[in-house]
């Protein structure tokens, strides 16, 4: 955070801090910093989109959060995790059929565990179960240690509720 006693409306380093924090699972701090770097700079793309998932996350401000990613993805179409975060945003607003959509886009521009899970859960909720799985287990494949995903696949080989 030194730098920016040197160069305090240095967005890139504002953005660089929010992801920090975010790591760090910090996600006040890094909502914080995104914000901050949206002040200095609206139209910067990283910070629309990392927010803006953020809220999607947390199932909240959605629409604010669909207009930021959509404005992220204005600047970089083809941004497969900026089109994850609008299927996401999607999803989070009960929009199955617009999140299947974007998901799909992101998920042939950039190998994914986290896409596919996204993908598995659209599924899901869509009652097509089989491609739940097979969604589910290409995110295991690429990424083995997941709790979560791991779960979601017990719970619907037993036929409990995967996603409450």
């Amino acid at each position: 955070e030194y730098i920016l006693t040197l160069e305090p409306k240095n967005v890139e380093v504002i953005f660089m801090l929010g992801s920090v924090y975010l790591d760090r699972k910090d996600r006040p701090k890094a909502m914080e910093y995104f914000k901050k770097a949206l002040q200095i700079d609206p139209d910067h793309e990283n910070s629309l989109n990392s927010l803006g998932y953020m809220y999607a996350e947390d199932g909240v401000n959605l629409d604010e959060a669909l207009d930021m990613i959509k404005r992220a993805l204005g600047f970089s179409p083809n941004n497969g995790a900026y089109l994850d975060s609008l299927g996401w945003v999607y999803y989070k607003k009960g929009m199955y059929n617009e999140a299947l959509e974007f998901l799909s886009q992101a998920s042939v521009l950039f190998k994914d565990p986290v896409i596919y899970e996204h993908l598995g859960d659209v599924y899901y909720r869509m009652n097509k179960n089989d491609d739940a799985e097979k969604y589910w287990r290409q995110s295991l494949e690429l990424l083995p240690a997941q709790d979560l995903v791991t779960r979601k696949l017990d719970a619907l080989k037993k036929g409990q509720q995967v996603i409450k």
